[in-house]
Parts: structure tokens; C-alpha cells; sequence
């Protein structure tokens, strides 16, 4: 898949020719690391909103174009004295109009795999904070609405595996589906206690609370990510009777205490593109060795796409330290072309214990 993303977030500025007020950002089209740009050209719709009332409205709407050979694109609005509106918003997407992407249409070949960018609300005399807003409707569900920080850098950023996990988690609600029969416990219980650990932006555990009733759902971090993961608590809506909460973790210190003493009730523990740097897996794997000794019938899913062999470290590191992979599921990616150039898997593992 590929971003939109805002270098340099929507403001309000005055033409220094015509001195008239108009609205300016700077755009790229990167993939989830920000490694590569979009090699093609695709057409764009940008659209200046009006958030003044309970639904946003298009104020101005227009087409830009980016080319193969860009690494950025600048966007612009005219802002016409009569509008009234003080609280305005960026969007910018493939198709005009939409509230919303949907996972299944990304795959649409003239979508490339494109996903659009919200800015936050702005006023008229400022500046749109450094975030982006991702919109995405689930598959027979409602919409789940994450921000992630703007800009190149790959840090508290949304992630292909993540996405991905998150929109295909709409099948736990059928009992039947393989996802159901791979990550829900066998015995029936009332709550579903759910630990995600490196939850970035915090996507995957907020999806679902947003999903299951009664879930109890800790994400889990490093310090820097608490701000964007508490901003998406706060912003969230909840299924009936589950709670979300934010916890710092480091792989490599000690667990917290209100994590050991809550770690025995633990059902599932949730990760996504936590694989991708090696050098890292140990103390993944370590943390998830002492979590599931206190919670030994703990059902463990990893959501990935393998960006390169190195990572297969990860898998011999689980093998030796007694986990027992159950069941492997595959979700072909919307491309830049076609559908299945890359590929999420998700490994879900039961864990042995060792002697």
C-alpha cells in the first residue's frame, strides 16, 4: 500500500502576488516505511472542508497530479472571502468525496493501493497540527478513525500489517470464519482480555474494542508513542461494555507490575509489524516467553509482511522458546498494479511450557 502524507501540514498563507488568502500544503505518496515513492501517475482529488457543522462539507474542490518522477507535490486552495466557516480540514484521496476508504476498493487498479490523508481542523488564521487522520471503513462495520504523526519519519506511524490485521478483525464476530477459529479462545467466556504489544498508533487493539463486547484491550509501548496512542483512546468509541487502556512496556526491561499481576487473565496477545528490524526479536520474543508462563493457554497472533530473510530469525526464536505455531493466514495487499504483490501473514502460536 501506499500513503498520502502531509510534509508540510495545511495553513493558511497570503499569494505574495495576488495578496488574496489560499490554503497550502506539501504532499507525498510513500509506502508505510517512507523508503519508496509512488512510481506511477495517479490523478488526486483535494478538497478544503468545512467543519463547522456535524458533517463536513467541500468547500473547494480540486485535481492534482502526481507524476513517477515526484517526491512531493503542493497542494493549494483558493479561500474565498464569503466563506463564513473559521474550522476547515485537508483531504486528499484518489476518488472525490469520500468520507472514507474502504480496504477491499484500495485494490481497484486505478486506486494503486493509495490510502487518502485527513488533516486535523485548522482555523482560518492557522496552521493544521503535524498529524494525519486515517479513515477506514471495516468490512460489515463501522468506520475506525486513527491519527498517526506526519511527515517521512517512520515512527508512530501506521503499518501495512497492522491495516491489514485491523480490517479483516471484523470476522471474529462470525464463529464459523478461520480468523474466529484461530484467535478466539475455545472455552466460552464473557470478557476477552487482549495485550497488544508494540500497538504504535494503537490501530489493531482499538479495532477491537470497537469489534467485541466486553473486551478488555491493554496497548503497550514505549514511552514515545503515548501521546498519539492516548489521543486515539480518547477519540475512539467503544463496544458495549469493553475498556481501552495504554501501558508503557520495554521489551527489554522488566514487566510492570500491573502487568504481571493482570497477565493471568490474559486470552490473546496481539502484534503487528514488530518483526521487521531483527536485531529486536529477541527481547520480543523474551517479553512474550514471561507473559505467556502466566498465562500458559494465551493464544499468540503476529501480523506481518516479511520485508527481508533476516527476519526469519524471529520464527527459530519462537520455536526455541516453546511456542507452536497453529495456524498461518495470508492477505494479499493492495499494489501499486495488482493485488498480491506483497502479502500480510498471521501467525498465531500456542505456547508450550518448558521444563
Amino acid at each position: 500500500m501506499r500513503y498520502i502524507r502531509f510534509l508540510k501540514s495545511p495553513r493558511v498563507v497570503t499569494d505574495k502576488v495576488s495578496s488574496k488568502s489560499e490554503v497550502s500544503c506539501l504532499i507525498t505518496i510513500t509506502s508505510d516505511l517512507g523508503d519508496s515513492f509512488l512510481p506511477y501517475d495517479i490523478q488526486l482529488s483535494a478538497e478544503l472542508l468545512d467543519c463547522e457543522q456535524s458533517e463536513e462539507q467541500v468547500l473547494v474542490w480540486r485535481t492534482v497530479q502526481w507524476t513517477a518522477s515526484m517526491r512531493s507535490l503542493p497542494v493549494t486552495f483558493p479561500l474565498p472571502k464569503h466563506i463564513a466557516s473559521s474550522s476547515l480540514r485537508v483531504r486528499v484521496g484518489v476518488e472525490p468525496g469520500e468520507t472514507h476508504d474502504e480496504y477491499g476498493s484500495l485494490s481497484v487498479q486505478d486506486s494503486r493501493g493509495v490510502v487518502s490523508a485527513w488533516s486535523p481542523k485548522f482555523m482560518r488564521n492557522g496552521e493544521a497540527l503535524k498529524l494525519v487522520e486515517r479513515r477506514f471503513m471495516l468490512p460489515e462495520g463501522p468506520v475506525t478513525n486513527i491519527w498517526e504523526e506526519t511527515g517521512e519519519s517512520i515512527a508512530r506511524h501506521l503499518w501495512d500489517a497492522g491495516i491489514t490485521l485491523s480490517c479483516q478483525l471484523m470476522h471474529l464476530t462470525k464463529k464459523d470464519s478461520d480468523l474466529a477459529k484461530a484467535l478466539l479462545p475455545s472455552q466460552n467466556s464473557t470478557v476477552l482480555r487482549v495485550l497488544e504489544l508494540g500497538t504504535g498508533c494503537g490501530m489493531v487493539g482499538i479495532t477491537l474494542a470497537q469489534i467485541v463486547i466486553d473486551a478488555e484491550v491493554l496497548l503497550t509501548d514505549l514511552p514515545e508513542a503515548r501521546d498519539i496512542v492516548e489521543r486515539n483512546i480518547d477519540e475512539a468509541w467503544k463496544a458495549k461494555g469493553a475498556t481501552l487502556k495504554f501501558q508503557e512496556l520495554d521489551w527489554d526491561q522488566d514487566l510492570p507490575f500491573k502487568l504481571q499481576s493482570a497477565s493471568d487473565y490474559l486470552d490473546l496477545i496481539v502484534a503487528a509489524d514488530c518483526t521487521y528490524n531483527p536485531d529486536s526479536s529477541p527481547a520480543l520474543v523474551n517479553t512474550l516467553t514471561r507473559l505467556a508462563r502466566m498465562s500458559p493457554k494465551v493464544i499468540v497472533a503476529i501480523a506481518m509482511k516479511m520485508r527481508h530473510s533476516s527476519e526469519e530469525v524471529f520464527f527459530h526464536l519462537m520455536s526455541t522458546a516453546g511456542f507452536r505455531e497453529t495456524t498461518k493466514l495470508e492477505y494479499p495487499l493492495p499494489g501499486d498494479v495488482e493485488v498480491g504483490e506483497e502479502t500480510v501473514y498471521l501467525h498465531v502460536y500456542k505456547y508450550t511450557i518448558q521444563q
